[in-house]
């Protein structure tokens, strides 16, 4: 045999060699721990930095291989993300989801009603995986969150749509809040324009506080345009709101569950009992059916409502008032206007 012919066999046979070591590093697939395996790849990570965190984990146990067949895709970008792992899988399963980003979906939930601290409870509970770093704490949070472009007015409360917001591992919870912020400024600003004529608001802002009442007072969907049209009539005839949830919000943590006679006289901008016209900022988060309601509310001139479950009953007068809650609620017990 030719010295050619041998030095082309040897070739060969590196090759496959070489070939054969690469597929199976790629494609020979690794059990993982029963429990599986959670690698967040957070964003800002670099690649050298992926690659690294996932053959800690155990999930490349040829991380230079798999490196190799990065840059023989033409080094992709790699997604962040929370990535879990189970049962059996190979590398080349592992740099497919990296780069196509098949991660565990993130999301920060804001509920309808939620006030500012139920949010701050919420990230804190449930998303560890957001970046909590320049997050305004305290009872000032409101405040400082308004001057750092999540909300406005000099507060944040109110500002947020309720929704549910993606994010990947290492997104700041700033900037999904500033998304919730953004997201109310456009729906609140769509709905004012298209609003009911001869409301008694002066800015998108007053049907924001409203909004936030209604929205508190708990009552089914159904029943929030009627309740709406209730406060807007009170604030025509210049008469208090009286609205509960306002002075519930005036308590804050001084609040155990129920008013209280000396409670319900609690001297407080935000205490509709005592003042008239609107509190100065939102009492929560008002979901998008309760500023419908607002700025499209029913064609009543009820100026009181009861309830009892969720039976609503209204009425125009205060002696029409004290008739319904004489039949519906010394009776039976609830809640009335």
């Amino acid at each position: 045999m030719s010295r050619k012919r041998r030095a082309a066999g040897l070739f060969l046979l590196m090759m496959s060699f070489l070939f054969g070591f690469y597929g199976i590093g790629m494609y020979w697939p690794e059990a993982l721990p029963a429990k599986g395996v959670t690698v967040p790849i957070p964003l800002g990570t670099t690649n050298a930095q992926t690659i690294a965190s996932l053959a800690r984990s155990g999930v490349l146990p040829h991380p230079r291989l798999f490196h190799l067949a990065w840059a023989l895709a033409g080094y992709p970008p790699m997604q962040a993300g929370l990535y879990e792992f189970r049962g059996r899988i190979n590398q080349a399963q592992v740099l497919h989801r990296l780069i196509a980003g098949q991660s565990t979906p993130l999301s920060l939930l804001i509920v309808p009603g939620w006030r500012l601290q139920d949010i701050y409870q919420e990230i804190h509970d449930k998303a560890p995986y957001l970046d909590q770093q320049n997050l305004p704490q305290g009872a000032a949070a409101a405040r400082y969150l308004a001057r750092q472009g999540v909300g406005a007015q000099g507060s944040a409360e109110g500002w947020l749509f309720p929704d549910s917001y993606r994010y990947v591992p290492g997104t700041t919870a700033l900037s999904v809040l500033r998304r919730a912020y953004v997201r109310m400024q456009r729906e609140l600003h769509s709905l004012w324009a298209g609003r009911a004529p001869g409301l008694p608001l002066g800015d998108p802002y007053q049907a924001l506080i409203l909004a936030s009442i209604v929205q508190k007072e708990g009552a089914p969907p159904a029943e929030q345009a009627h309740i709406a049209a209730v406060f807007l009539n009170r604030l025509r005839q210049g008469m208090p709101l009286q609205s509960d949830p306002t002075v519930i919000y005036a308590l804050g943590e001084r609040y155990t569950g129920s008013l209280t006679t000396s409670e319900m006289h609690v001297e407080s901008p935000y205490n509709t009992y005592l003042h008239t016209g609107l509190p100065p900022t939102p009492i929560a988060m008002p979901g998008l059916g309760s500023l419908m309601a607002v700025l499209h509310p029913a064609d009543s001139a009820d100026l009181y409502f009861i309830a009892q479950g969720d039976e609503y009953h209204y009425s125009e007068s205060y002696t029409q008032h004290l008739k319904q809650i004489q039949h519906y609620l010394q009776h039976a017990g609830g809640a009335g206007l």
